[in-house]
C-alpha cells in the first residue's frame, strides 16, 4: 500500500516564510522612505498654496489702496506683523481671515507666511501644528523638521526651508 502525501512539509514552510521575511526586510524601509516623501510634498505644495493666497490678499489690498504690513502672520506661534506708521488697517487679524478666505472654509492648513513692503517674502505649511513635516515656499522643503510650526524660531522668507538633516535654514 502507498500512503499519499499531500501538502508542504515543515522546511518547506520554513523556506517560504524566510524569503518572504528577507524581501520585506528590504522592502518596507523603501516604501518608508516614499511615504516620508510624499508627506513632504503635501507639505509643500500646501506652503506654495498658502503663499499665493497671501500673494493674491496682497495684491487685492494693495488694488484697493491699502498696503499689507511688514512681518509674520499665522495660526500658530507670534505674530510679528506690524502696520506703517499712522496706517490702522489691515490688521493681522484681517490679513489672517483674507488667507483662509482664499484657501477655501474647509482648509485647515496650519501655516505662517512673512510680509515685506506689501507682498509675502516666504511661508511655512503643516497639517496641525504638532506636525513635523513642514513645507515652505519659494524654497521647498527637503526632509521632516526638528521643531514644529508653532515653534517661534520658525520664521518663514524667501530663502528659508527644512535640510536635508531637519534644521530649519533661514
Amino acid at each position: 500500500m502507498k500512503k499519499s502525501n499531500k501538502g508542504f512539509t515543515l522546511v518547506e514552510l520554513i523556506v517560504v516564510i524566510a524569503i518572504i521575511g528577507v524581501l520585506a526586510a528590504i522592502l518596507v524601509p523603501s516604501l518608508l522612505g516614499y511615504v516620508a516623501d510624499s508627506k513632504i510634498s503635501t507639505a509643500n505644495a500646501n506652503a506654495k498654496q498658502v503663499y499665493t493666497a497671501a500673494a493674491t490678499y496682497a495684491t487685492k489690498m494693495e488694488t484697493a489702496g491699502t498696503q499689507v504690513g511688514d512681518g509674520v502672520v499665522g495660526t500658530d506661534g507670534t505674530d510679528t506683523y506690524s502696520l506703517p506708521t499712522g496706517v490702522t488697517t489691515p490688521t493681522a487679524a484681517s490679513v489672517k481671515q483674507g488667507i483662509v478666505d482664499k484657501l477655501g472654509s474647509g482648509s485647515n492648513i496650519r501655516y505662517k507666511v512673512d510680509f515685506q513692503g506689501g507682498a509675502p517674502t516666504g511661508a511655512f505649511a503643516a497639517k496641525t501644528s504638532t506636525d513635523l513635516y513642514l513645507g515652505s515656499y519659494p524654497v521647498e522643503s527637503k526632509h521632516k523638521a526638528k521643531k514644529n510650526i508653532a515653534d517661534n524660531s520658525i520664521v518663514p522668507s524667501k530663502t528659508a526651508y527644512i535640510d536635508d538633516n531637519g534644521n530649519f535654514v533661514s
